[in-house]
């Protein structure tokens, strides 16, 4: 119980397999995301962010994304993390052009990231082509390559 207080992945996995999650009217889940979102997509807006900046919200984004989706799955948190993922790719820009002097890889953020929206889109039962339908736009509005389409083989048969 002590570590289902420190511990928010652990108590919503805890809840999630008790079945005490309900979709339908606990909102806390998408709110958290939302808000892990909207800090990572202002790392960098003022004048004085660092690359450490950069690098603790991706691991907050990635952190948040995966407390999530051990809820049962949504809709909601699908859109939820196909935003993250493109907050992610403008971010891990400024990762790849720092290289030299990060201490995150861009990668360590984009695969929980893609492998959550994978996982949701297999929990949803989307279709073939509603995943490929998902997966262009996200293609399309992403610049550094944070999609591998090869991770979605299997649901797009």
């Amino acid at each position: 119980m002590e570590h289902a207080l420190r511990d928010r992945l652990f108590a919503t996995q805890l809840l999630a397999e008790a079945g005490l999650l309900d979709t339908t009217t606990d909102h806390t889940g998408l709110h958290d995301a939302r808000a892990a979102i909207r800090d990572a997509s202002n790392a960098t807006t003022g004048s004085r962010w660092q690359i450490s900046d950069v690098e603790a919200a991706g691991h907050q984004l990635a952190a948040e994304i995966e407390i999530l989706c051990a809820r049962p799955a949504t809709t909601a948190m699908l859109d939820l993390v196909e935003e993250a993922i493109l907050v992610w790719d403008d971010l891990s820009g400024h990762l790849r052009d720092a290289y030299h002097i990060t201490r995150t890889e861009p990668e360590e953020i984009t695969e929980p990231l893609v492998n959550a929206h994978h996982d949701l889109c297999e929990r949803l039962d989307l279709d073939a082509e509603e995943v490929g339908h998902r997966l262009t736009r996200l293609i399309e509005r992403c610049h550094h390559d944070t999609i591998d389409i090869d991770t979605y083989t299997d649901l797009l048969g």
